[in-house]
């Protein structure tokens, strides 16, 4: 029996393939089940012949090294011009900031069709005190209004704060929709059978971080913190990730050698195991400045772990403080050293915020099934019409 879909045809805009498979797998899935094609267009640094045995077609699209630089990115606008033009797609899902921005410039040569700019993290673009970065506030605000106030043009969050911060800036409609992050498999996430914890209590503890080397994600405090706690107690802190030379927040490849020299740090570069790094670990830490929805803390919480995180958007999203975890002020050292001293001290804390952590994935409907459901729903409610950002 022949199946009916909704659109003919949709189009998914990421920034390479590794980030499509993390970040963006729920939502493509729940495009197939609305969509007879879906075509994924990513940098392939390896990983697209995957994507192809799970069913979606992939092309090729390497974005240049400047991300919201227009001029640097013209042979990829021209290339992804002749994509759009040859795919026809009624349906257009662009997955950062960059690519909505890079994205919606090629949409006005084909007529505006139905799209939508995902914000999974306000970026660099929005974050940012750099003096750099508030003129291309400046300048790229009026810009953006145009091209993201297009009719049938969607603007999809993560969390509130982040959709406010929009509004404020006339970049999107206050009742935007919202879908709360990227989804975890659960199943595959999972606390490890033999908790660590409760093995011994004077063995060295280990906290683990997964995140880019970037300042913005506060590495720097993170370090000095871990200089203070190691004063007075025996513990190893892991770091799952690498420098992002592309970005203008990115640590440098002479912070890492230095930061390395401390003997209760451990770098460990990109990881293609989170399972069992976080399985490894016995607390997480995120000490980001702001967040869409953080997938790490996903991951760290799936697996039954106590979380600490700053109380910025994004964080205070997944850690309720208390319960399931500790929050600490954005960028003070000083207070992350306190709350990895207590999470250190505390074994009850650890045990009851880590179960409470795998709950709460549960509670908030924060499973690639539940996300992937919520998709479902958005891209219905598109094919309607009841929901445009565009009403602002």
């Amino acid at each position: 029996m022949r199946q009916n879909f909704l659109f003919e045809t949709m189009t998914i805009l990421s920034s390479d393939d590794r980030s499509f498979l993390t970040h963006r797998l729920p939502m493509a899935m729940a495009a197939k089940k609305v969509c007879r094609n879906v075509w994924i267009i990513c940098k392939d640094t390896g990983k697209c012949e995957e994507i192809r045995k799970i069913g979606f077609g992939v092309i090729d699209l390497p974005t240049g090294n400047v991300p919201l630089n227009i001029f640097a990115n013209l042979k990829m606008l021209r290339q992804l011009t002749g994509v759009y033009k040859s795919l026809r797609p009624d349906l257009i899902y662009h997955s950062s900031v960059q690519m909505s921005f890079l994205g919606s410039l090629v949409n006005l040569f084909m007529g505006n069709p139905l799209s939508i700019n995902a914000i999974t993290g306000v970026g660099y673009l929005f974050s940012s005190e750099q003096p750099k970065a508030k003129f291309l506030r400046w300048a790229m605000n009026p810009v953006l209004r145009v091209l993201w106030g297009q009719a049938g043009t969607v603007m999809l969050f993560q969390n509130s704060d982040d959709r406010e911060v929009f509004f404020k800036r006339g970049l999107s409609a206050r009742n935007a929709p919202l879908i709360p992050g990227s989804g975890v498999d659960d199943q595959k996430f999972r606390p490890a059978a033999t908790k660590r914890s409760l093995r011994k209590i004077n063995r060295t503890l280990v906290i683990g971080c997964a995140s880019r080397l970037l300042y913005d994600k506060g590495i720097p405090e993170l370090i000095e913190a871990v200089k203070i706690v190691e004063k007075d107690y025996d513990f190893e802190l892991r770091v799952a990730g690498d420098i992002y030379p592309k970005n203008p927040s990115s640590c440098s490849q002479r912070d890492i050698e230095e930061w390395s020299k401390i003997s209760s740090v451990k770098f460990l570069g990109n990881l293609s195991d989170m399972v069992g790094f976080w399985q490894g670990c016995d607390v997480a830490i995120l000490p980001s400045h702001r967040e869409g929805f953080p997938k790490a803390l996903l991951e760290a919480a799936a697996c039954e772990i106590p979380l600490l995180g700053t109380d910025v958007a994004g964080v205070r999203e997944i850690i309720d403080n208390e319960y399931n975890g500790l929050l600490f002020a954005k960028g003070d050292h000083k207070d992350i050293a306190r709350k990895i001293e207590k999470m250190l001290i505390d074994q009850k804390l650890r045990h009851s915020a880590g179960k409470a952590s795998r709950e709460l994935i549960k509670r908030k409907g924060l499973s690639n099934h539940s996300i992937e459901a919520a998709f479902v729903e958005l891209f219905k409610s598109i094919k309607t019409r009841a929901v445009v950002a565009s009403d602002r």
